[in-house]
Order: C-alpha cells, then structure tokens, then sequence
C-alpha cells in the first residue's frame, strides 16, 4: 500500500461551487504573468514518479482530449489566480489534467505528488464541471501545502473537534474500493464535524475537504458554517493555517471581504 502522505485521491465528483469571490484582484496582471507553472495534458514516461508505476500501484493515464484542452486550462489558471505568487513558486512545479487517472486499478478523480497535481477532466457530460475542476485542483494542491508546512497545521486542534472516541477510517483507497467515498454533504455527519463520507477516511482528507469549499463557497456551504459549531471551528482552523502559510490569506480574503 502506497502511503497515503504520496498520494491522495479524489474519487467522485464534488458538488459544484459558485464562488462569488473576487479573486480576480487577489494577484495584480504582472504577478499572473510571472506564473509559469506548466500545466500538461499528454501522458509521457515521466508522468508518474517511478514508484507508482510498480505492480502493486500501476499507474496509468490517458491524453485529455483535445475538445476539453483550452477549458481546462482556462479553469486551472483561474485557480491558480487565488495564491500568491510566492505560494506556488514554492510548492508547486506542474500540474496535469488528463482524461483518466488510475491507481491500484480504480480511477481517480485526482491526486498529487510532492510538487505536483494531477486533475481528471473527461468532459462536462461526465459531470467534470468547471467547479469539479477547480475543487479538485485546491482539494489536491491543500494536500502538498500540508505536506511542507507540517508545524504550521494545528492537528491536535482539529482531532479534538471530532468526538473523544472518534478514530480516523483506513484512507481513501480503501474508501474507494469499499464504495464508503461518498462527497455528498451529508447534515448527520457535518454534525460530528465532517462535511461528507470521504472526509472521515483520514484526516487529510478532511482537511482537503474543507480547502476546497473554501476556495470555492457556495451559499450552502456558508450556511452549514453558520449551523454547525464544529464545521466552524474546522473552518476557522484551515484559514489559521493558510494564513501562516502566506499572510495574504485572511479570513477577511476567504470570506470575500479582502481583496
């Protein structure tokens, strides 16, 4: 079993994200233009790190197709939009966007290495929405950032939020192969502190969850910040955490009040 610090996954489609933030300022036009991460989207012999490409992982990847090639460049720009310049230079060399992703011969709907993001994308008919292609990418990239910033993540503080007895499942390969990787928001568990199934896989996972909504907030969401205290308390406490990691991300700015 690959550890699951390498790679995460992402296995079913999120609900969508309406975002009515203005990120578009968060960076000025010469900030954007210095940003040149690659973003790939043809599957080569150095794709995948050579770890992954043993007979237990067996990573495989398919070319996006070429209809779906300036869309989601466009999208993954635009996500790449709401950090600062700094943040991605430091963490983050390429991204890819192809049409399939495997693992373990179960497709994923992303995931991430070290320094890298891969985001599936087979076509809005298949439900890869814009906003599934954003949430994706901020779902993987808060992966890599917890990663580098270990002492920066209050852990203690979010394991204390979920119940005293509460112990993480076993990860979100296995979460997909037992069919218990469900994204849909779900009131009883949001209750307990978990937005939906898969965040309770572990707790990166869960804050993954978190990161994504964030980035992209719906009106639902916010509503479910407002409703539930300790969805609240996560909340606060992924924010506390982004904002050591780059000042500019403050609660002001996620909340749309910031610019």
């Amino acid at each position: 079993m690959v550890n699951y610090i390498t790679i995460l996954c992402l296995a079913t489609l999120f609900l969508s994200c309406g975002s009515k933030l203005d990120y578009d300022n968060f960076q000025s036009q010469e900030e954007q233009d210095k940003i040149e991460i690659p973003i790939e989207v043809k599957v080569t012999e150095k794709t995948f790190p050579e770890d992954w490409k043993s007979e237990e992982i067996k990573a495989k990847g398919e070319d996006l197709a070429d209809s779906e090639v300036s869309r989601s460049l466009k999208i993954i720009k635009k996500a790449l939009k709401k950090y600062p310049e700094e943040v991605l230079k430091q963490n983050l060399v390429k991204i890819y966007v192809l049409k399939r992703i495997e693992f373990f011969g179960v497709g994923y709907g992303g995931t991430n290495s070290n320094d890298i993001v891969y985001v599936t994308n087979n076509g809005i008919s298949e439900g890869y929405t814009d906003e599934y292609l954003e949430k994706t990418f901020h779902h993987e990239f808060s992966s890599i950032l917890l990663r580098n910033y270990p002492d920066l993540f209050p852990e203690e503080k979010w394991k204390a939020i979920n119940s005293a007895d509460y112990q993480y499942k076993s990860g979100g390969v296995e979460a997909i192969r037992s069919n218990a990787a469900g994204t849909d928001f779900s009131d009883e568990l949001m209750k307990q502190g978990f937005l939906y199934q898969y965040a309770m896989t572990d707790i990166e996972n869960d804050v993954n969850s978190f990161a994504e909504n964030i980035f992209c907030q719906k009106e639902d969401y916010k509503s479910f910040v407002l409703k539930y205290p300790k969805i609240k308390q996560k909340q606060d406490l992924i924010i506390e955490f982004y904002q050591k990691v780059n000042e500019n991300f403050s609660k002001e700015f996620f909340e749309g009040n910031g610019k």
